[in-house]
C-alpha cells in the first residue's frame, strides 16, 4: 500500500509546477467511489481544490486517480499512513461507531443537507465528547438523499404488499424493516442491487434514492417510487484527516480549512439535492409514478421501526448520551435546515 500510495503522489507531482512544489504541502485524499460518481466529482473534489485556494495555495489537496483501499479500510489505511485524508461510510463502523448511526434510522431524515446539517450539529453538541471515532482529526459528516421504496409493479402502499413478497433492500435499517414486514428480503451492498434488480428475482427494492438509483442503473426498472415523511433511512459518511498531518499544517491554513469544512460543507450539499431533483423530474417524465405513504401505512412501519430506534437510544445510554434529546434534536435540525 506504501508503494502504491509513493508511485500515486510521484505521478500527481509530476504534473505540478516547480513552483507549486516549492511552497506547497501535499495531501493525498482517497476516495474509495468511483471518479464519476457524484461523490467524487459534486462533493469531494470541490472540496479538495476549495483548500487549495483557501491556503493561498500553501496546502494542495490531491485526489488519488483510483481508490487505494477496500470501502471498509479507509479510516484505517489513514491512521497508518497510505493516504492523508479520506471518507467512510458510518454503515461500515457500525461497531465502532454507534453514535452517528443516528442518520440511518427511520423517520428522521430531510434533504441531504438538512440531514448534513443536522449531523455535524448533533456531533458537535452530544456526540463529539466521546471520541468513537478515534484517533483521527474530524474535518465533516455528510448524509446523501435518503432511501424510497421502488415497486416493479405497481405502488408499495401498505404493509400487505411487502408481506411474502421477495425484495431487495440495503443491509443494515432497510433489511431489517422489511423483514419485519414479512418480505422475503434479498439484502446486498447497492454495487450488487443491479443484478438482483436486473434479473427480475424480485417483486421491489427499498433503501436508497433516485439519484443513486439512477447511477446504479436500476430505476428504469422501477413503475412507482413511494416517499415518506421523515423518510426510511439515508447513508451518512465522515471526512477525516491523519491528525499527524493535520498537526503539521500551520494554524492558520487549520483554521482556513475548517472555514471550508463542518457546518460549510454540510450546508454544500445542497448541490445533491439538486441533483436528486433533476433526477425525479426525468423519472416522472418518463413515466414512474411518485406516491406518498398513506398515513395507515406510515403508522405500521412506525410500529416496526421502533425496536430499530431503541436499539440506538440503548447504544446511547451506554456511551453516556442523552438519547432522546439527541434524537430529538437531530430531528429538528434535519427538518428546519432542508
Amino acid at each position: 500500500m506504501i508503494f502504491r500510495r509513493t508511485l500515486c503522489a510521484a505521478a500527481l507531482l509530476a504534473t505540478m509546477p516547480l513552483g507549486a512544489m516549492a511552497q506547497s504541502t501535499p495531501l493525498l485524499l482517497n476516495s474509495f467511489l468511483a471518479p464519476q460518481h457524484p461523490v467524487t466529482n459534486m462533493v469531494i473534489k470541490p472540496w479538495a481544490e476549495k483548500v487549495g485556494k483557501v491556503t493561498e495555495g500553501r496546502v494542495k489537496v490531491d485526489v488519488a486517480p483510483s481508490s487505494l483501499a477496500a470501502p471498509n479500510q479507509q479510516m484505517a489505511s489513514v491512521n497508518k499512513g497510505v493516504f492523508d485524508i479520506a471518507y467512510q461510510f458510518h454503515g461500515l463502523m457500525a461497531e465502532q461507531v454507534k453514535l452517528n448511526q443516528i442518520a440511518h434510522l427511520p423517520f428522521v431524515n430531510s434533504t441531504s443537507k438538512g440531514s448534513s446539517v443536522a449531523l455535524w450539529r448533533t456531533y458537535q453538541k452530544h456526540f463529539v465528547k466521546t471520541n468513537e471515532l478515534g484517533d483521527v482529526q474530524v474535518l465533516a459528516m455528510f448524509v446523501l438523499p435518503p432511501g424510497v421504496m421502488y415497486g416493479m409493479g405497481g405502488p408499495i402502499d401498505s404493509v400487505s404488499k411487502l408481506k411474502g413478497r421477495k425484495v431487495y433492500a440495503l443491509p443494515g435499517v432497510a433489511a431489517e424493516l422489511l423483514e419485519a414486514a414479512g418480505a422475503g428480503v434479498v439484502a446486498a451492498p447497492a454495487a450488487r442491487s443491479y443484478e438482483v434488480v436486473s434479473g427480475k428475482t424480485v417483486d421491489a427494492f427499498v433503501g436508497y434514492s433516485t439519484s443513486d438509483a439512477n447511477g446504479l442503473k436500476t430505476l428504469s426498472y422501477a413503475t412507482d417510487i413511494t416517499d415518506l415523511p421523515g423518510n426510511l433511512t439515508a447513508p451518512s459518511f465522515v471526512l477525516f484527516i491523519n491528525k499527524k498531518r493535520w498537526a503539521a499544517l500551520s494554524p492558520q491554513d487549520r483554521t482556513a480549512i475548517e472555514s471550508i469544512s463542518g457546518e460549510a460543507f454540510a450546508q454544500n450539499m445542497n448541490v445533491y439535492d439538486d441533483l436528486e431533483a433533476k433526477i425525479r423530474a426525468e423519472a416522472a417524465a418518463k413515466g414512474i409514478k411518485f406516491h406518498v405513504a398513506n398515513e395507515t401505512f406510515q403508522k405500521e412501519l412506525r410500529a416496526l421501526a421502533a425496536p430499530i430506534t431503541q436499539d440506538w437510544l440503548k447504544d446511547a445510554q451506554k456511551a453516556g448520551i442523552n438519547g432522546p434529546e439527541a434524537l430529538e434534536f437531530y430531528r429538528t435540525q434535519a427538518a428546519s435546515n432542508r
